[in-house]
């Protein structure tokens, strides 16, 4: 009966594209604590609107990546001085620095209305995605959502809806939001749409949180240039360390030795910086123009990570130590997994846990490691990967190609290298031929080509999984159309072959299919009370959730999904969650995103 229900779906369904776009997390708190302060005592509520129709799934297509591709303080570095305590105590000085500083035709002027870097006709979401809602509480569900998010999806999702040019919610200064986006964008990973997002605010227009958010974003990319039009200015409106270092390396870039020698012997003689900091800026110094600076970093000397140790040693060819980015929070893998500056070993070492968070698509992950496979000096670990991933998109015939690829996904020692090597695999298996003599492989098949949107080419193994299999219970969640709906004798094979802690598969699946509505409703109650779980539990946050979906707020509704999906892994989220997001998502028009999202949880929980 299932697999019928699941194979009547292969000739009408097209496939997701899997086209190339994308601080430590604090403990799991309770629903309640999501949302910001006040939240149940909130002004009147925007006048709804009816939601949009769900999108017809052949049209909804969650992209793997974001086009064009903190940490808290602690993780980052406390170098940047970027705290709210700060922008609060000198809010003042702020309003001193109103008046354009830049020479800029009023003609090439960019608005603060709507700041992004791509519109729904290009794949973004619509420029009204937060309705009417009050800038100010969206501003502190960004701020309270410390990235990276326990899913892949959920990140590609949030990092689409971040980069989108959508219009500034009221009450919220343009550059500020756009600092908040910005800053969430580099605590996910995503250091890349970070500094395209905040270069896409006019020089004359940078607020002072702005400035504090822009400089680790700056220094995160390595991006020394990237500086220079606005030092001037940072470094006037924050007294920051790393603005004031910046003149002295923006002079130098500029040819200005002279000025640049004489304000790196100010930053000396007043303490801006000390020891390898300061050691670095010099450094950075003489990489200018004329620059005759030869400066020697021990990395011994430095004690912990730092935004600009990471920065200043990229940008300069004297990469931090290992035992350095050890220090940093995971969300660093994706800026080191992205920066072309960084050594071929360092992205190797990263490139895992940045595909896993949603940062490097399936296509980044092969390209990292076909460069490595070539790399004549690379250890003879990394050869024996890359002769396995050859074969596995390569191979004589489908049962060699299965082979490979399991021997990839065997490897892992930890949850993050099992998890990337599925999303390293998935073209690879979207490309093998359904047959029941691979049956023994679907489950892994499937999920691997899930991880990367290949939804079509994974329904097309209906007919091979067994009713009550992971790979059943996969295409449950992600086929793009469903007929009838999921009884519970149904769940309960499932249940029988899960062999995850407390049956979280199980919990994941029925949150998920009943958030899609694929699930008889009676048979959520009952298979609630069998594993002792309240998928349809309400809190404030999930009463906010549904709000915004009620009112057809899709970037709300995101916003509040990225709150919910905080943890190391999924084994940190509630299912009761999962089942909220995925049913908010749906009432957006966001099905793609939705279905993703709920296999996403059965597979990697």
């Amino acid at each position: 009966m299932a697999k019928q229900r699941i194979s009547t779906l292969l000739c009408a369904t097209a496939g997701l594209a899997a086209l190339v776009y994308t601080i430590p997390v604090l403990g799991q708190q309770g629903p309640e604590s999501l949302l910001p302060p006040g939240f149940n005592d909130p002004p009147p509520p925007p006048t709804a609107r009816p939601a949009p129709p769900a999108s017809n799934p052949s049209t909804s297509r969650p992209t793997e990546a974001v086009p064009g591709s903190p940490v808290s303080s602690t993780a980052a570095g406390t170098d940047t001085g970027a705290t709210d305590e700060e922008a609060d105590e000198e809010e003042d000085e702020e309003e001193e620095d109103t008046e354009p500083r830049y020479d800029v035709p009023p003609t090439a002027r960019r608005s603060l209305k709507a700041v992004g870097l791509f519109t729904d006709i290009s794949g973004g979401f619509p420029a009204d995605a937060f309705g009417a809602m009050d800038g100010k509480f969206l501003t502190q569900v960004i701020q309270r959502t410390n990235g990276p998010l326990a899913s892949r999806w959920g990140t590609i999702m949030v990092r689409r809806l971040l980069a989108s040019r959508t219009n500034t919610p009221a009450n919220v200064n343009g550059a500020d939001w756009t600092a908040e986006r910005s800053w969430l964008l580099l605590r996910m990973g995503d250091a890349v749409v970070a500094r395209q997002l905040v270069q896409q605010v006019d020089p004359d227009r940078y607020t002072k949180r702005l400035y504090q958010v822009s400089m680790p974003i700056f220094l995160a990319n390595a991006d020394l240039s990237a500086m220079c039009p606005v030092a001037e200015e940072g470094a006037r409106v924050t007294r920051d360390p790393t603005w004031r270092m910046a003149q002295p390396i923006c002079a130098s870039l500029a040819g200005e030795q002279g000025r640049a020698t004489a304000l790196i012997n100010q930053a000396r003689a007043q303490g801006w910086m000390k020891g390898t900091d300061l050691l670095l800026g010099e450094k950075a110094v003489g990489a200018g123009v004329q620059g005759r600076r030869s400066v020697k970093i021990e990395w011994e000397n430095a004690k912990g990570f730092s935004t600009w140790r990471h920065g200043i040693g990229q940008a300069t060819g004297v990469e931090p130590p290992e035992s350095l980015y050890a220090e940093a929070g995971k969300q660093v893998n994706g800026w080191v997994a992205q920066l072309p500056t960084a050594t071929l070993a360092s992205k190797m070492r990263s490139a895992p846990a940045a595909a896993t968070m949603g940062v490097l698509s399936n296509r980044a992950l092969v390209d990292i490691y076909s460069i490595a496979f070539e790399d004549p000096d690379a250890p003879s670990q990394i050869k024996s990967r890359g002769e396995l991933l050859q074969t596995a998109y390569a191979g004589r015939d489908d049962a060699a190609k299965i082979g490979a690829m399991a021997d990839i996904w065997d490897s892992g020692s930890n949850p993050i290298e099992r998890q990337s090597a599925l999303v390293l695999t998935a073209r690879a298996a979207a490309l093998v031929a359904p047959s029941a003599d691979h049956a023994g492989d679907a489950d892994r098949l499937i999920a691997s080509m899930l991880s990367a949107g290949f939804d079509r080419q994974a329904i097309r193994w209906a007919s091979i999984v067994e009713d009550g299999s992971l790979g059943w219970g996969l295409l449950a969640c992600a086929a793009p159309r469903w007929q009838g709906s999921v009884d519970e004798g149904e769940l309960d094979d499932f249940r029988s072959n899960d062999d995850s802690d407390d049956y979280l598969k199980s919990k994941f699946l029925l949150a998920g299919l009943a958030g899609l509505g694929r699930v008889e409703a009676g048979a959520v109650g009952g298979f609630s009370e069998t594993l002792g779980t309240n998928v349809r539990k309400q809190t404030a946050w999930s009463r906010a959730i549904t709000a915004a979906a009620q009112r057809g707020e899709s970037g709300t509704v995101v916003l509040l999904a990225a709150a919910a999906l905080q943890g190391e892994g999924w084994q940190d989220i509630p299912p009761h969650h999962l089942f909220h997001i995925v049913r908010a998502l749906r009432q957006v028009g966001l099905d793609g995103e939705a279905r993703m999202i709920a296999a996403e949880a059965v597979s990697w929980s």
